[in-house]
């Protein structure tokens, strides 16, 4: 479903002549232009891609300015996604502790000549400080043994991080892509609605490709209420069979007085796709407040009926997936939050608690990336389970203050979220288990205690609750000091389970980039 037409960058484009720093010296002129478009198609292309392969994205677009700016050196980005591809035979490893794969991808990078000449010899005479950067939790944020720390830029660090850790490749991309470029290029941009009815227009259909469990639905609401004609004017129908006929006339209708109209599941009603691209295309000057907003699941390229490409095209597509990391995820869940929501319960504590929440729903979230060893079963904990939790947390709340109970309803709460809302998707006895742990961790009246501070976890950063932060400006900015790579220790697991994750993530990454 990655298609875009040259008039939607074009639109990207002159978004960032517009919104550019001004200058009347030409050359910082075009480098704020350069700037500001990289950013913009950044953030336009990640909004319609999964989040597995936005860091590919990233990627593949840094080495291409690059080779842009002829810095690039073609071999050896060839090496660190290819590996050694030679049948030759070579001689056999002197470490045990070294892979078969790595061994013989180190007598590739011998081979390559320039810096990498000696570098067979450099690993065999000084095994003990190799093997000691190898035993590293994170070898990649710290100094490569033999001088080449300092003699290799970041690029180059990533092709010795392939032949000795390749499971620490993925922070190794990013760490490269943050040095290249800026860590905007390696955080997943916020879903912002507003931002996306701005970018809107009465030609382009908003397509949302859902994630297990998202329904936008409740976002698009909002938005008809603040910006649109509001909710008598938005018609909504779910798609199945023998409901074409009015979904087209809903269409044609809306086109022509002004309305929003949100179709959804287009994915169960795909042979009836060719007639809503041909009544999109016949809409005839469609009335400048209509809206056309659509959601599907991802349809498989290789299935008979495939999404017309006449809609992918022109429309503005929107991936509802929770975002990789634990710092986009609680800024993803604060997305959906201004200040009217964090002030509508008066009581002190409620700030505190949506923040708890937030990084509850965000830590469940992450573990899902371990796979077995973070859940039993895949759940689809989503952004219902958080916004009514959080309605639940308000009214106990208030409800305290109004019958002045000094003690907060803990146990209730914990029931409510641990057991009714998150709980009531789990399945298995173990992951239950740990889903009310975190709440027993979480919620209590010690997060409030002035003599003993409280933290989520001390695993290589304090985790703790902005309290004194007063507004989601501020408490943004909090969340931004959050580091960009979490230790698994700040869910409760050891370092060693992100092994096999970050392992399947970059062979999946090499993979698809070479196949782009």
């Amino acid at each position: 479903m990655y298609e875009y037409s040259l008039n939607a960058y074009m639109t990207v484009f002159i978004n960032a002549l517009d919104t550019a720093k001004k200058d009347n010296v030409l050359q910082a002129r075009l480098k704020f232009i350069t700037d500001k478009l990289t950013q913009l198609v950044y953030e336009f292309t990640c909004m319609g891609i999964f989040e597995r392969h936005k860091l590919m994205f990233s990627f593949q677009m840094t080495t291409m300015i690059m080779e842009g700016d002829n810095t690039l050196n073609k071999p050896e980005l060839d090496f660190f996604l290819k590996g050694n591809t030679s049948l030759d035979e070579i001689e056999n490893k002197p470490f045990k502790w070294m892979s078969n794969n790595g061994w013989k991808d180190a007598v590739k990078l011998d081979q390559m000549g320039g810096v990498w000449d000696g570098f067979l010899d450099a690993v065999k005479k000084n095994e003990k400080v190799w093997k000691d950067w190898y035993d590293l939790e994170a070898p990649e944020m710290s100094p490569m043994p033999c001088g080449y720390g300092k003699s290799l830029d970041k690029f180059q660090a990533l092709l010795v991080c392939r032949v000795f850790r390749n499971d620490r490749c993925i922070n190794a991309i990013k760490s490269f892509i943050m040095d290249k470029m800026s860590d905007i290029y390696v955080k997943s941009p916020p879903i912002d609605y507003e931002k996306i009815y701005k970018q809107s227009t009465e030609k382009t259909p908003i397509i949302f490709i859902l994630s297990p469990g998202a329904d936008p639905q409740n976002e698009v609401q909002r938005l008809v209420e603040s910006h649109g004609p509001g909710m008598q004017k938005f018609k909504f129908l779910a798609l199945g069979q023998g409901m074409g006929d009015q979904a087209k006339e809903f269409i044609e209708s809306g086109a022509i007085r002004g309305w929003w109209v949100m179709l959804q599941n287009c994915h169960l009603l795909t042979s009836w796709l060719k007639t809503l691209e041909a009544t999109i295309e016949g809409l005839n000057k469609p009335d400048k407040g209509f809206r056309l907003w659509l959601t599907t699941n991802p349809i498989d390229p290789t299935a008979p009926i495939k999404f017309p490409l006449g809609i992918l095209q022109r429309s503005l597509k929107v991936v509802t997936e929770p975002p990789d990391g634990l710092n986009a995820n609680i800024k993803q869940a604060y997305s959906k939050l201004n200040d009217e929501i964090l002030n509508e319960c008066p009581k002190p504590e409620y700030k505190s608690l949506v923040y708890v929440l937030s990084f509850f729903h965000s830590t469940i979230q992450e573990r899902k990336k371990f796979g077995k060893i973070g859940w039993n079963v895949l759940y689809d904990f989503n952004d219902s389970d958080f916004r009514i939790s959080l309605s639940l947390i308000s009214l106990y709340l208030n409800k305290a203050m109004e019958t002045n109970e000094e003690e907060l309803p803990w146990a209730t709460l914990r029931y409510l979220i641990g057991e009714a809302m998150y709980g009531g998707r789990v399945t298995d006895d173990y992951d239950r288990r740990v889903l009310n742990t975190y709440l027993k961790e979480f919620m209590g009246d010690f997060i409030f205690d002035t003599n003993q501070k409280f933290f989520f976890s001390k695993s290589d950063f304090n985790y703790v609750i902005p309290s004194e932060a007063e507004n989601k400006e501020q408490i943004e900015l909090e969340i931004e000091k959050i580091p960009l790579f979490t230790n698994p220790g700040v869910f409760g697991l050891h370092s060693n389970a992100e092994i096999q994750y970050f392992s399947n993530a970059v062979k999946e990454l090499w993979s698809n980039t070479l196949m782009m």
